[in-house]
């Protein structure tokens, strides 16, 4: 799932932008073929990305369900506002919300979007008008660029911000010290506490 947003944030990001900043540096007959080069990537890797969605939402929809101590991480900011650890489930309500709001809403708003942008929806017969493709682009380009502005604050907490969390990311494993430390109710449920 990670790697099939970033190819599509960067290469979304190039179709959007790239006519201002590269387009100036390289001239029409380098960026022609770039752009298309960055619109097949995109296309093809649309539909990895919403096969990853499902799965991921069927893998963890059940841990990111509300749970006690939601209410109080959110009130506190996660204790950033406070500088007070608060205890945490399994996912904590700012994993919850990149997970609800950033991968099932816009995450799904984006991938219907582009599957009608790419004229590949098989099991709905749309009209392809012009009102139509300019409705999909409106909520293809919007969600995306929320979805990748959320993102960033995702990828910094989990790579620069929380020590340790990149490693449990990659490999499904954290030590006890960290979990206690950053998931305190979820280590306590699972009877290490």
């Amino acid at each position: 799932m990670a790697f099939s947003f970033v190819a599509l944030a960067l290469t979304g990001l190039l179709i959007l932008f790239g006519k201002y900043f590269i387009l100036p540096l390289t001239g029409p007959g380098f960026y022609g073929p770039f752009l298309l080069l960055c619109k097949n990537i995109h296309n093809f890797v649309g539909p990895l990305f919403t096969l990853s969605i499902v799965i991921f939402f069927l893998l963890f929809v059940r841990r990111n369900l509300p749970e006690k101590g939601d209410l109080a991480w959110a009130v506190g900011f996660g204790g950033m506002l406070s500088g007070k650890h608060i205890p945490a489930g399994f996912f904590n309500f700012g994993e919850k919300f990149w997970f609800w709001v950033g991968m099932v809403i816009l995450g799904s708003a984006v991938s219907a979007s582009g599957w009608v942008l790419d004229m590949i929806v098989p099991f709905m017969q749309i009209e392809y008008w012009r009102g139509t493709m300019q409705i999909a682009n409106i909520i293809h380009g919007v969600g995306a660029i929320l979805m990748t502005a959320l993102s960033l604050g995702h990828i910094y907490i989990g790579t620069i911000g929380m020590q340790g969390s990149i490693d449990a990311m990659k490999t499904g494993y954290c030590d006890e010290v960290w979990a206690k430390e950053h998931h305190e109710l979820w280590y306590n449920k699972i009877g290490r506490g």
